[in-house]
């Protein structure tokens, strides 16, 4: 089904993204990436209706476990946009060699960290979750189900390296096939070991954790077979998969200000979460509902993002400056319109959108109230995500770091203590909190992409490069 890619392939993939309409090439990136979005949320959304089914607790198992698991994703992901950064602009500049090296090394990387952070995840999740005030009746489950996830960090961070060399290609539509087929896999699972169907025990969280670490198999797994057979040109051999010392300084100087910034935010979000969690686990259902409603809708952001952070990497590879710069700009009009539309939409069904998930009407009346306060800022969070697009793309990525830091930590999480705690207004002063940390940073966004600072090669070339076409 997966089709062997080759040189040529790839050839076309860079002619298309340094010379093509740059309209139609981002969507022609953006589209799959789009379906492999909806179909990665499709894990929480069907976690959270099967789970819903057992009631709030084990509703809420999911929903205070995120932050924590992306607190150590972080870490992956942000060395991960640092893999974007080098093999795109290697790919760009025609230095294939270089590319070749820097997938090998980020593979070897990501593997010797996934299996550090995946040991102090199992061991510290019940630390962790009683830092964060987690109420009691929702604590045990979460226990269960962070273990889970923590013991299979290596099955993903395979799988994100996999995707971030395919993305830095150009290629955007074999994992979306992979990402399809793992999401199935995942629907398939979840009924049978949280209700024990098919002869087995009744799991609960713990069988909904089991079928997405199972489901995800299927992309580390394809993708290990497909670059060790050669893809697109690159083939990963064991010799390649090392970690070379000008590799390292460059990603540590590309990676780290990103992997600070998100396992700062996840930090952040967990603190967010140990405020939520004041209010009880109707209020934290419904934030853990809105949350998964509202990430539907900021796919199509993250989509555009990857893309547009493909297409920025390999254009400054090539030294096509201008090129990039209006890439970025047509990029954040359209995800502001796009994100425009769809909040309206949701906060006009916002009510059974809720309902549709818990019927609860404590649930019902908190998530409804949340959407309507939150939903206006999302075409902002937009612009702010193709500001990371910009920095990933480009290499630069130091201000967009610290840009993302302050959004959490003084607009979002300071600006809900006072509003929430100190000025007494409750979960809705979290909730007005979040939308201006987005409104903020969505327009100080703007400003640093129109400065055009960041639109500069950070690679050096060691092979010949070929001419850009």
């Amino acid at each position: 089904m997966l089709r062997r890619k080759t040189r040529k392939d790839l050839m076309k993939l860079r002619n298309r993204i340094l010379t093509g309409s740059i309209l139609r090439t981002l969507f022609w990136l953006s589209w799959p990436i789009i379906i492999a979005n909806l179909v990665n949320t499709s894990y929480n959304i069907v976690d959270a209706y099967w789970l819903g089914k057992l009631g709030r607790q084990a509703f809420g198992a999911p929903t205070v476990s995120f932050p924590l698991i992306m607190l150590f994703y972080s870490l992956g992901m942000g060395f991960a946009m640092a893999g974007i950064s080098l093999i795109a602009q290697y790919i760009g500049a025609g230095d294939f060699e270089s590319a070749n090296r820097s997938a090998g090394n980020m593979l070897a990387f990501m593997l010797m960290m996934s299996v550090v952070l995946s040991t102090l995840g199992v061991l510290l999740s019940p630390f962790f979750l009683q830092l964060m005030r987690v109420p009691l009746d929702i604590y045990p489950y979460a226990v269960s189900y962070l273990r889970v996830i923590f013991a299979g960090i290596p099955i993903s961070f395979i799988g994100f390296a996999f995707n971030t060399i395919a993305n830095s290609l150009g290629d955007t539509r074999t994992p979306t096939i992979l990402n399809i087929i793992s999401s199935v896999t995942n629907m398939v699972l979840d009924p049978i070991f949280i209700f024990g169907w098919l002869g087995l025990p009744i799991l609960g969280v713990v069988g909904a954790a089991m079928a997405t670490i199972l489901s995800r198999t299927v992309i580390s797994f394809a993708g290990i077979r497909l670059l060790t057979r050669g893809y697109h040109g690159l083939k990963i051999t064991m010799k390649d998969l090392r970690i070379e010392k000008w590799w390292l300084k460059k990603t540590v100087s590309i990676g780290a200000p990103m992997a600070i910034q998100r396992s700062s935010n996840s930090l952040g979000f967990t603190i967010m979460m140990s405020l939520v969690s004041v209010y009880g686990s109707p209020v934290v259902a419904a934030y853990g509902l809105a949350s998964r409603i509202i990430k539907v809708m900021s796919s199509l952001a993250w989509a555009l993002n990857r893309a547009a952070s493909v297409m920025i990497g390999q254009n400054i590879g090539a030294e096509k400056y201008n090129r990039a710069k209006k890439i970025a700009f047509a990029t954040m009009t359209i995800i502001f319109l796009l994100l425009g539309t769809g909040a309206i939409l949701i906060y006009l069904f916002r009510q059974p959108l809720v309902a549709f998930f818990i019927a609860d009407p404590k649930v019902v009346s908190v998530g409804s109230r949340l959407i309507s306060i939150f939903i206006w800022s999302v075409p902002f969070f937009g612009l702010f995500t193709i500001g990371g697009a910009i920095a990933s793309g480009s290499g630069h990525t130091k201000f967009f770091a610290v840009l993302s830091i302050m959004r959490l930590w003084l607009l979002r999480i300071l600006l809900s203590y006072i509003l929430a705690l100190w000025l007494m207004l409750g979960p809705d002063g979290v909730w007005t909190a979040m939308a201006i940390s987005n409104a903020v940073v969505g327009i100080i966004t703007v400003v640093w992409a129109l400065s055009g600072r960041w639109a500069e090669r950070v690679v050096e070339l060691r092979a010949i490069p070929l001419e850009p076409e």
